[in-house]
Formats: structure tokens, C-alpha cells, sequence
């Protein structure tokens, strides 16, 4: 990939773009060099502002940033938010549309301008999430269902051994729909999201409580849907995830992973009252991807 250059209408104040990029890091300097690497190479003709949050760091991001991207607008916290480290970058933003992408996830050819198009042909459309695939190309399931109150506990030691491959498990990763197909769906993963911005007076701030381990994912995606506007899995654009499933290989009682579940046992208390009409709403998405 190609050194990025400086972001085309960057500065605050001057022309609006007509994306605003948000992306959160905590030591992962070598992420953020392909991720700025393939948004610049691969944007197109889409102007963007970027907003990049250091949760953090102690290998230097933060300075890095300052002198190798002046036109990225740093936001440096004093300890690390996780994904809540969005929340301060968002009172920011000044484009029509706003994207989450992930540090680890990075842009290829016609991705961000296909998923820009989509929102702008489809008014009724919140919020899309591309295809994503792993580095060596093969496919990363990334359009999911509510999850079952049980799904933590199956996909951690010492239980995935045997439900991993479990028919709840297998639903809620939607693997049974074609992915090169793109369908309204309950929630996408949030490595890459690209949602309108008007939504966000309807929306309000990322749930601090839910900033791990994907519970985020899940409540923004039903925000956007309860907003009014549609989420959608769009599959004609494509992005690579370099995911590391991080709360699966720590121990079970690893702080990495009882922060997971904390987050998922708050995500489950918020939508307590909604478990079986986000059941049956998942249902009504599938009869009319079919339709």
C-alpha cells in the first residue's frame, strides 16, 4: 500500500466531508499504519475527515500520529475506554455519513464508495456493513442475530470444544444464509460500520457499560433500526479483518474475558424486556430477505 497523504477535507471548519472516519487504538501503532494506508488508497472519489482515538497508548501512537498524519484529528484519552472511545469524537463529526472501522480492519478497492452509494440510493438504509474476510481471503461471518443469553459461555473454553459448532451458535452467525447476498439483518459487526449521521439526534452516545467485546455492536445496530432506518449486510463491498478472537484464547477468568461478559450481561439487562421481540424480529428480517 501506498504512504496516505493528507486527508482531503480535514480541517475542522472547512468543507464538509462526506464521510467522517472514527477509529480507536490502544498500542497498535502497526494497525493504524494499513488502516490509514488502505482508507487513503482506496477511498476514491469520497472526502473524509478522520478522527483517530488513543485509548491510551504506551507505544508512542499518539506522537506517531502528530508527526507522520498532522491532518488526522487526534483525541488522546488518559485510560482506555475501549470502544466508548468513540464517544468524544462524535460531537465532532461533519459528515453526511460516519463510519467505525476498526484499527485492524482495512479498505479495499470500491469498499468505501459502494457502501457510500448504497446509503445515498437507499433512503430508507441506516446503516450498512461490508463483507468481511480474514487476511488469507476467506470469508468472516459478520451479520448476526440476537445472541442466546448462553452464547458466551459456548464459545469460551472449556465449552466451544463441544457447542461451538452448536446449532444456537451456528443461527446466531447467520450461518445458514448465503452471504454473497445482501439482506436487512438485526445487527452488523462494528470492525466496519458506515451509518448516516442525521440518525445520531435519534441515536444519542455509545452505552459505555456495552464497550466490549461486541455487546456495542449489537445495541447500535437496534438503535439505528429503532430510529426508523434499516440495517443492511452489503456484501459487494468488501473489507479485510485481521481479527484476533482475543476473549477466546484468554482464560476463562482472565480480566479480558470477565470485561466481555460483564458487557454481555449488560446488554442482556438493557434488552431484558425486548429478548422475544428481538427474537421474532430477527425472524421477520429473514422472511423478507427471502421475499
Amino acid at each position: 500500500m501506498t504512504a496516505p497523504s493528507k486527508p482531503r477535507d480535514e480541517a475542522e471548519g472547512g468543507p464538509e466531508p462526506d464521510v467522517s472516519v472514527i477509529t480507536v487504538g490502544r498500542d497498535v501503532r502497526p494497525e493504524l499504519e494499513f488502516c490509514f494506508a488502505a482508507l487513503e488508497e482506496h477511498r476514491g472519489e469520497i472526502t473524509t475527515e478522520v478522527f483517530a482515538v488513543d485509548n491510551a497508548s504506551a507505544d508512542g501512537t499518539a506522537d506517531w500520529i502528530r508527526r507522520e498524519h498532522p491532518g488526522i484529528h487526534l483525541i488522546e484519552l488518559a485510560h482506555n475506554a475501549f470502544t466508548a472511545a468513540r464517544i468524544p469524537a462524535l460531537p465532532r463529526v461533519r459528515g453526511r455519513f460516519t463510519l467505525f472501522v476498526d484499527s485492524d480492519a482495512y479498505m479495499t478497492a470500491g469498499a468505501l464508495p459502494a457502501m457510500v452509494a448504497a446509503l445515498e440510493d437507499n433512503p430508507g438504509w441506516g446503516l450498512v456493513g461490508p463483507r468481511l474476510v480474514y487476511p488469507e481471503g476467506d470469508l468472516q461471518l459478520s451479520c448476526r442475530r440476537f445472541p442466546p443469553r448462553a452464547i458466551p459461555v459456548m464459545r469460551r473454553p472449556p465449552l466451544n470444544r463441544w457447542l461451538e459448532e452448536s446449532a444456537p451458535v451456528r443461527r446466531h452467525q447467520m450461518e445458514d444464509i448465503d452471504h454473497s447476498i445482501g439482506r436487512p439483518v438485526l445487527y452488523v459487526l462494528g470492525a466496519c460500520q458506515l451509518f448516516r449521521t442525521s440518525l445520531l439526534s435519534r441515536m444519542g452516545s455509545p452505552d459505555r457499560a456495552l464497550g466490549w467485546g461486541g455487546a456495542d455492536d449489537v445495541d447500535w445496530c437496534i438503535r439505528v433500526w429503532d430510529a426508523g432506518a434499516e440495517v443492511r449486510y452489503l456484501p459487494e463491498a468488501e473489507v479485510i479483518h485481521a481479527y484476533r478472537r482475543i476473549t477466546k484464547a484468554a482464560s476463562p477468568l482472565s480480566g479480558k474475558a470477565l470485561r466481555h461478559l460483564r458487557a454481555f450481561g449488560a446488554l442482556q439487562w438493557k434488552y431484558r424486556g425486548r429478548y422475544r421481540e428481538l427474537q421474532r424480529f430477527g425472524e421477520e428480517l429473514d422472511r423478507r430477505a427471502v421475499a
